[in-house]
């Protein structure tokens, strides 16, 4: 059962969740999701009642005509991802849709947005608004043209790749398949017959020699700590490249332990990180990163017991480091035609939980929670290896009492743990202990100010490193 949808299920329609009863009614659903586009983004689901209810006549089938469908009728083209969810109660089809980048989006010739839990037609001033707002906004380093660039400087192969995977995979269709050129157009790629920086970043065969800042650094450093390296590689190319030779650095880079069973001859392999994570991390840092910044590539740093993964920009506003750990959240694409690229190659699969997969990635591997943060002009995540726990020293007495006497999901606010297991410190000192399992992944902060809580993780305390007797490194 997904968890996720199950939640958006339960909570009702509102501004980010619409329902729709039947997976023919695609009016209604091309309705809602060119609402959700030129409001906050959100999800649609189909098969389900307005009260809720499940109606039970969907099949996994409908996801693509309904896929197919809203390509063709809404206009601009945009990045939406169509998935089949069991829920408790039975199967939907889920439209998960991200805020558009390119107000107003059109559907049969009309303009919709969201209003608490309604789908409107929107009004002369919220279209005046729109255009407005897109007449003012800066464009987008990826939508700039490419002066000199053409389709000659590009990688067939890699544009044939792509009309093959976006056909067979994705169900998009092009006006041209064989036509490079008319190809790229239809991806928003070519515009007024010149190529933009975003054809240029996914298939620029010498992208490097025009924009430096394209290039992604890996280093693998000998300890924790930094200093001395063991490997060093500055990567260029089209950015599908980029990811290829960085998930080949981590894999020759990284190593899994292997036990054997006194019952068993069978062996049980535990890989250092899961390298899902660690893709859809660097998937994120290549689609979500500030292009316009010359100040650094996408960094890729391997320690003993981490991998961080940086690159420049910052979280979309409104957006929180704490906000990427939930189920869901509201999604901003900050390249979209980049961003819709990496989606008909099948490396990005739902809009707004890739942060959650992560997430939930390292804790079946039983590592400690990945973390974000917004740093230094860039955004930063860590991913934990499996087995690097928290040594005992480096937690005091009191929180070493707070995470073993909390349930996951149980809740505390700071005076409530001042009274109960740290009477006689102060309350900075309080938020300090707080904020330092929050780092750790034991605790997760929500709200702010006076309303802030602390809810209990499911991160159990893992103190020293495990045994590894009788285990060999490979």
């Amino acid at each position: 059962m997904d968890q996720t949808t199950e939640r958006l299920l339960r909570g009702g329609e509102n501004e980010h969740v619409a329902f729709v009863r039947f997976p023919n009614s695609r009016e209604a659903i091309g309705k809602a999701v060119c609402s959700l586009l030129n409001s906050l983004g959100g999800s649609v689901l189909v098969g389900v009642t307005e009260s809720g209810s499940v109606s039970k006549r969907i099949s996994r089938s409908e996801t693509d005509g309904i896929r197919e469908f809203l390509h063709k009728a809404i206009a601009p083209r945009a990045l939406f991802t169509v998935s089949f969810d069991r829920v408790q109660d039975g199967m939907v089809v889920v439209v998960d849709v991200p805020a558009g980048r390119d107000v107003p989006y059109v559907f049969e010739g009309v303009v919709y947005v969201r209003s608490g839990s309604r789908t409107l037609q929107a009004d002369t001033e919220t279209m005046r608004g729109m255009v407005e707002r897109r007449a003012t906004e800066t464009e987008r380093w990826e939508r700039r043209l490419g002066p000199g660039l053409e389709v000659s400087d590009l990688s067939t192969s890699l544009i044939r790749e792509t009309v093959r995977n976006a056909a067979d995979k994705r169900g998009f269709t092009f006006q041209d398949p064989s036509n490079d050129s008319a190809v790229l157009s239809d991806l928003g790629l070519m515009r007024y017959g010149q190529l933009t920086n975003g054809a240029d970043v996914l298939f620029g065969e010498a992208v490097a020699v025009r924009h430096p800042q394209t290039r992604l650094r890996a280093v693998r450093y000998e300890t924790d700590k930094g200093g001395d390296y063991l490997d060093d590689q500055l990567f260029e190319g089209p950015a599908f490249s980029l990811l290829d030779s960085a998930m080949a650095f981590v894999r020759r880079s990284t190593s899994v332990a292997a036990s054997f069973r006194p019952e068993s001859l069978k062996r049980d392999v535990r890989p250092q990180y899961m390298f899902n994570a660690v893709r859809e991390g660097l998937v994120n840092a290549l689609v979500h990163r500030d292009y316009a910044s010359h100040s650094g590539s996408v960094s890729l740093y391997i320690y003993s017991d981490r991998i961080e993964i940086w690159n420049s920009g910052s979280f979309p506003e409104g957006i929180k480091a704490r906000d990427l750990h939930h189920k869901s959240h509201r999604s901003v694409l900050v390249n979209p035609d980049i961003s819709h690229v990496f989606y008909l190659h099948e490396l990005m699969e739902r809009v707004g939980r890739g942060t959650y997969m992560i997430v939930q990635e390292c804790k079946r591997l039983g590592a400690r929670s990945p973390s974000w943060r917004q740093d230094g002009g860039g955004v930063e995540l860590t991913i934990f290896a499996a087995g690097s726990g928290t040594p005992r020293d480096a937690l005091n007495e009191r929180q070493i009492a707070l995470i073993t006497s909390l349930q996951e999901g149980e809740e505390i606010t700071s005076s409530i743990y001042t009274e109960r297991l740290a009477k006689g410190i102060t309350s900075r000192q309080a938020r300090r202990d707080l904020s330092g399992l929050v780092d750790l992944g034991y605790l997760r902060r929500e709200g702010s100010g006076p309303a802030t809580t602390y809810v209990r993780t499911g991160r159990n305390p893992e103190f020293g490193h495990p045994d590894m007797s009788g285990q060999e490194r490979t």
